[in-house]
This record gives C-alpha cells, sequence and structure tokens, in this order.
C-alpha cells in the first residue's frame, strides 16, 4: 500500500505563500523598507521568489513518484503523457490569460497590438523567448514556458533516470543546467549575444533543469529506500532518520552563507547557494511529521489543490490594487490592506476558477 504523502502538500502551500509575499512586495517595495520592523522585513519578502524553485523540485518528485518504486507504472508514451499533463495545465490557465487580457483591454494598461502579441507568445507557451515580453500582461506567466519545456522533456528524462541510475543521472543534469550556465556567464563579459542567451536562459531550461531532476532524484532515492528497507523511518512521513539529519545539515551551512554571501556571489553560484538552501529548508520541512498531519486536514488539502490557480490570478489582483493604494495611506499600511483584501479574494477566485474547469470537464465528458 503507497504511503500518501500528505507533507507534499504543506510544502506545496507554504512555497505558494512566499511568491504571494514577494510578489507582494515587488508592488509596493516602499512598504517592505519603510515599516515598523525596518528594511529586514522588506529582505524576508524579497527572498519569496525562491518559492518557484521549490515549486520545480515539487513538479519533478510528483511526476517521477508513480514511477519510481519496483513495479510502478511504467512510463507513459509522449503523446498520452503530453495530453495528460498539458490537459490539466491548460484550463485554467486559458482561462486566466483570457481574463486578465480582458481586463487589460479594458483598462487600456497596452497598446491593442502589444496585447495581442503577448496573449499569442503566452498561448503557444514560448513568452520565455521573447525578453521583450518576459513579463508582460502577467509577469508570473513566465514560469508556465518553463513548466512546458519541463513536461516536454520529461518522458526522455525519466527514461535517462532508469537506464543510467538516479546518482548518474542527476549528477549529468546538474553538470549541463549549472556547467551551461558557468560558461554562458563567463562568455558574457565579452559578448553581447552570449549576455543575451545568459539572461533569456535563467528562464528557461536547461539552466532551470537542476532544480527539476532533484526533486526527480529524491523520489526516486526515496522509494528505493523504502523497497530496501533495513532503516528507521518516521511512520507519518516516511523520511529514514539519516536523511533528516543530511537536510537539516543542508539547511545549518547553507542558508546562513546564502543570507550572508547571495549577494556577493556571481551567477550561477549565488543560485547553486540558494538552490542548496531550498534543498536544506524544504527537505526539513518535508521530513517535519506536523507538517505531514497539516497536509492531511481538508483546509490545507484544499489551498494546496487551489495553489495552481491562486499562481494564475493572483499577482495582477496585487498590481492592480497597488495601483490604487498608491499614494493614498503610508506604504506598510497599504501593503497590510493589500495583503488583506487580495488573499481572500485570490483564494476564491481560484477555486471558483477550478470547480468552473471541473464542470466544463464533466458536462465535455458527458456529451462525450
Amino acid at each position: 500500500m503507497q504511503r500518501r504523502v500528505t507533507q507534499i502538500e504543506s510544502v506545496r502551500v507554504l512555497a505558494m505563500a512566499g511568491i504571494f509575499f514577494y510578489h507582494l512586495w515587488t508592488v509596493l517595495p516602499e512598504g517592505g523598507a519603510r515599516n515598523p520592523f525596518g528594511p529586514l522585513l522588506g529582505d524576508i519578502l524579497s527572498q519569496g521568489y525562491l518559492g518557484v524553485v521549490v515549486f520545480n523540485a515539487i513538479t519533478g518528485f510528483v511526476l517521477t513518484l508513480p514511477h519510481a518504486a519496483p513495479g510502478g507504472k511504467p512510463p507513459l508514451g509522449f503523446a498520452d503523457f503530453f495530453r495528460r499533463r498539458f490537459g490539466r495545465i491548460v484550463p485554467q490557465y486559458y482561462l486566466s490569460l483570457a481574463l486578465w487580457s480582458l481586463v487589460a483591454l479594458l483598462a487600456a494598461a497596452m497598446p491593442l497590438s502589444a496585447l495581442l502579441a503577448c496573449v499569442a507568445e503566452k498561448v503557444f507557451f514560448v513568452q520565455t523567448f521573447d525578453p521583450a515580453r518576459f513579463f508582460c500582461l502577467e509577469p508570473a506567466l513566465w514560469w508556465m514556458g518553463l513548466l512546458a519545456q519541463f513536461y516536454l522533456f520529461f518522458p526522455l528524462l525519466l527514461r535517462f533516470f532508469q537506464k543510467c541510475g538516479t546518482r548518474r543521472a542527476l549528477w549529468a543534469c546538474l553538470g549541463l543546467g549549472w556547467g551551461l550556465w558557468l560558461a554562458l556567464a563567463l562568455l558574457a563579459k565579452v559578448s553581447t549575444t552570449a549576455a543575451l542567451w545568459d539572461y533569456m536562459l535563467y528562464f528557461n531550461l536547461p539552466y532551470r533543469l537542476p532544480e527539476f531532476a532533484l526533486g526527480m532524484a529524491f523520489a526516486l532515492a526515496w522509494k528505493a529506500r523504502d523497497a530496501a528497507g533495513g532503516e528507521d523511518v518516521d511512520p507519518v512521513t516516511g523520511v529514514p532518520s539519516s536523511w533528516r539529519l543530511a537536510f537539516a545539515g543542508l539547511t545549518y551551512f547553507c542558508l546562513p552563507l546564502a543570507i550572508l554571501f547571495k549577494n556577493a556571489l556571481p551567477m550561477p553560484f549565488a543560485h547553486i547557494l540558494l538552490t542548496a538552501a531550498c534543498l536544506g529548508v524544504g527537505g526539513s520541512l518535508f521530513a517535519w511529521p506536523r507538517l505531514a498531519v497539516w497536509g492531511a486536514k481538508p483546509l490545507v488539502a484544499a489551498a494546496a489543490a487551489a495553489s495552481y490557480s491562486f499562481y494564475l490570478l493572483h499577482q495582477p489582483i496585487l498590481g492592480y490594487g497597488a495601483d490604487l493604494l498608491r499614494g493614498l495611506m503610508h506604504p506598510f499600511a497599504a501593503m497590510v490592506l493589500l495583503c488583506c483584501l487580495s488573499l481572500p479574494l485570490s483564494g476564491l477566485l481560484s477555486v471558483w476558477q477550478d470547480r468552473l474547469v471541473a464542470a466544463l470537464e464533466a458536462r465535455a465528458k458527458a456529451r462525450g
């Protein structure tokens, strides 16, 4: 009987919270600097973008887990995998894209030709290949292009991991992603073309491949250890005690280094250090029994289920809200008010969007 990985739901919610507060800070950065807590609050909020690193690892973990156990599901054919995965992300994605396109059109946020070009790129998941439109309409949607790239390569990556072994495949992915990043970062100092590619690839594979690959490797190693047995594991999380110590040690060493030196280190070294810190913190949370208990609770499970739609919907709400509040009150008061209003509104819209998609899919199945 397969153990429910309920702690992944809690980690997903925490990662989404980090992204939400990061976007809150981006629309009202002065609130992060001018507040009763000093600039430290802004420093903390500004690191919420690392929730994307955690999301990438979660994606690799969740997609790999059904195939990781001995006797698990065989890899799907390419056509079946693409149909299922894109079928799961496209409905909410297109609905949110239509919503914010309509709002931008009514608000005259950009010329019509620019809006149409922006929407066309996002419809086909190619927005991360156009530096001029990375962040048009809704900046957070850059991640959908990266996610689509990972989906396209996942069947091949899974076969690669299974054929070469988890450790060798992981090191190959780390070497490809971060090695190419280092090479282009060096070339960027003498070539404007390399500098442009270096900038673009931060939002694409293979630069971000190691984050997904770490999640895949964790799923494969975890299931392999579970099948082998012989080591004391936590009865709630299923994580071995040695792994808990490893995650704690990684957090202990990498998190302080990331806080102290991330701004001084050049890319990709700063990102590698931050990824290691995220791995340590995320792994420690994954191994914490309390998060497994919380993840099984209906409220947390519902929040995790709605996190995808929440990601797609929340940023424009923050942006338009900040435009309305800016200059009307103290920046910190505006930040608090915007948080209190946009958080439940984004949550309600997310639930509504998911229900609408479920109703449309049920209707389509009934007709079919």
